[in-house]
């Protein structure tokens, strides 16, 4: 098995979703001056890599300290979509790659888009399933999706259909 970390680093300036707060890391003692290492942090859970557990968009829903980790830990399919436009991922561009994943699977879709990290492209650049293809795979019984981008929705999203898509099943 071959375990990859697809965690961006956290750091002042980092890039937010628009609208959010700017986290902030200060160090408070460092190893040569108080023998240990400390930093204050603050920072909402939506900077940077992040999971979105169902309570994020269901009352009652799991909050992320409530997801097994067996969930998020497993076995992977990535699909290089980074050849298509941005933006929604009808079901025709993914049906013939859905025989590939297995109950419990996570899929990431891979637009290229971490490229754009730190530049207002990033916002825009990614790729993502849209509602009848995310209910496909639903259907598929996976763990979770990944992608290379801020959001399970477009940016500007008003409705968040397919985070409560998600929410909804579990994950």
């Amino acid at each position: 098995m071959r375990i990859v970390d697809l965690t961006h680093p956290l750091a002042d300036g980092m890039p937010v979703f628009p609208g959010l707060p700017e986290p902030s890391f200060r160090p408070i003692a460092s190893v040569p001056r108080d023998g240990y290492a400390m930093t204050e942090l603050h920072l909402l859970n939506h900077v940077g890599t992040h999971v979105d557990a169902p309570a994020h968009q269901i009352a009652g829903g799991d909050t992320l300290d409530e997801i097994s980790l067996d969930r998020l830990v497993t076995h992977a399919l990535t699909i290089d979509v980074s050849d298509r436009p941005p933006g929604p991922i009808p079901l025709a561009e993914l049906e013939s790659q859905l025989h590939h994943l297995h109950p419990g699977d996570i899929l990431f879709l891979c637009s290229d888009n971490a490229r754009n990290w730190g530049t207002a492209a990033y916002w825009t650049g990614w790729s993502y399933p849209d509602l009848q293809c995310a209910r496909a795979l639903v259907e598929c019984r996976i763990s979770a999706i990944g992608f290379d981008g801020p959001s399970a929705d477009p940016v500007d999203s008003t409705t968040f259909e397919l985070h409560r898509l998600g929410s909804r099943q579990g994950g």
